[in-house]
């Protein structure tokens, strides 16, 4: 029998852990759900995980057999320096992660191995190599339409982070947008877990409060319907991404109420059709927004708006434009992020041929900094027109929302967890700077 591998598996903190504004729950609170699946896969070996935002990095990686990464963009710098040192200690380092479909090369100068996709079928395989002194240079993911996602060793999360608990059911998503870069993964398009999976785990799960991960489950319909019928009898409370789709498929949002759905994110993006189209935002409709917003508190549900500022279309003029439409929609929150391609895209490819990338340091790449250079006002102009339509939001908004929404909110209050986790986010709001340097 093989001798049990050590492995120690980390992931960076990165610098947007000093967050701008979000109506989030605290970011340093979120489980390494990703690093969590990827322990479940390395039975029967021994697994140490550690999330640098709750924990320091042990300084020396001897005694592991691997130390593996976790690798956003936005965390890169730190897991190349981390890397970096591990290897001088001759210890063998893997990077796997979203920078690592699209940055590969960069990876493999920090790396003795990479992931490329998912880790279902390419980890179980690395660790087979790596015991038989084998391991390759690049591992590459083919997975199935089926998503064999083993639940996350949970155990090893902190335990003060438990009070609630992220889950996932798919991966992917079949909408277009230019900005964004799973159409770049090696698997583009949607991988599902069976239904089964998703609520055995959930049924096994303390916490009453689920946050769904999902890029975007609703691209599936029929699975994503399938899904919420099946955890009804649980009785959980649960938010998610959502699309501004959902409200086509007359049965779908009364399902999500039924199910436990207490508030959703979506992503309006712009208050202009001529950039959504521009954009391959093909999927929202500025004049549809309002009947969806209807709905949606029509049964319940809280709406988090986010919008996306540094467009090619977007002026001076787009700042009011999307005050008004929040405004106008009676959102409950709302979230703002800078435009940020992402290395590797043919999208981030168009800006630097064009000369318009600011900042080639990938910790900025995390949607709260300005790094391209806008087409129509300066960079300058950009984050001094989201920081004057934070403040003018700021002054009442959230106050004259909460209190048009009452009978919502007080449905959470017959629940003091989720009570509890709506008071937090909204304290982790306030605290927060409405930008960051």
């Amino acid at each position: 029998m093989t001798t049990p591998l050590r492995i120690l598996l980390v992931q960076p903190a990165w610098d947007g852990l000093g967050y701008r504004r979000k109506i989030k729950v605290d970011e340093r609170a979120i489980h390494p759900l990703t690093l969590g699946v990827v322990a479940a896969l390395s039975d029967p070996h021994e697994v140490h995980l550690v999330d640098e935002a709750r924990d320091p990095v042990p300084m020396s990686a001897r005694g592991f057999d691997v130390v593996g990464f976790s690798v956003n963009t936005f965390n890169a710098p730190r897991a190349y320096a981390l890397a970096d040192r591990f290897r001088a200690e001759g210890v063998p380092v893997v990077l796997g992660g979203p920078h690592t479909s699209l940055m590969t090369d960069e990876c493999l100068k920090h790396a003795d191995s990479v992931v490329i996709g998912d880790a279902e079928d390419t980890w179980p395989r690395l660790l087979d190599d790596l015991a038989a002194r084998r391991l390759q240079p690049r591992y590459v993911s083919q997975p199935a339409n089926a998503l064999a996602m083993p639940a996350p060793r949970r155990d090893l999360f902190r335990r003060d982070s438990r009070r609630v608990a992220w889950c996932q059911m798919s991966r992917g998503c079949t909408n277009p947008c230019r900005f964004c870069y799973l159409q770049y993964m090696p698997r583009s398009g949607m991988r599902l877990r069976p239904p089964g999976a998703v609520v055995d785990e959930l049924r096994a799960l303390p916490q009453s409060i689920i946050l769904f991960v999902d890029d975007n489950v609703f691209c599936a319909a029929d699975y994503a319907r399938e899904v919420l019928r099946a955890i009804t009898p649980l009785g959980k409370r649960w938010w998610i991404q959502a699309p501004t789709t959902i409200h086509e498929d007359p049965a779908l949002i009364p399902l999500m109420a039924q199910s436990g759905c207490y508030a959703v994110s979506i992503g309006f993006q712009t208050a202009s059709n001529l950039t959504n189209r521009n954009e391959h935002i093909l999927q929202n409709h500025v004049e549809q927004y309002g009947a969806l917003v209807r709905e949606l508190h029509r049964r319940g549900i809280l709406v988090d708006g986010t919008f996306m500022f540094g467009f090619d279309g977007d002026d001076r003029g787009t700042f009011d434009a999307t005050g008004d439409l929040i405004a106008r929609l009676g959102l409950d929150t709302y979230t703002f992020y800078f435009l940020t391609p992402y290395p590797g895209t043919q999208y981030f490819a168009q800006f630097e041929r064009e000369g318009r990338i600011l900042d080639r340091d990938w910790s900025r790449f995390d949607w709260d900094h300005v790094v391209v250079r806008p087409l129509q006002m300066s960079a300058g102009e950009l984050r001094e027109g989201v920081r004057r339509l934070t403040v003018r939001l700021d002054r009442g908004y959230f106050l004259r929302t909460a209190l048009r929404h009452l009978p919502i909110h007080a449905r959470s209050w017959a629940s003091p967890g989720l009570m509890g986790l709506l008071l937090s986010t909204s304290w982790s709001y306030w605290r927060s700077p409405i930008l960051r340097d």
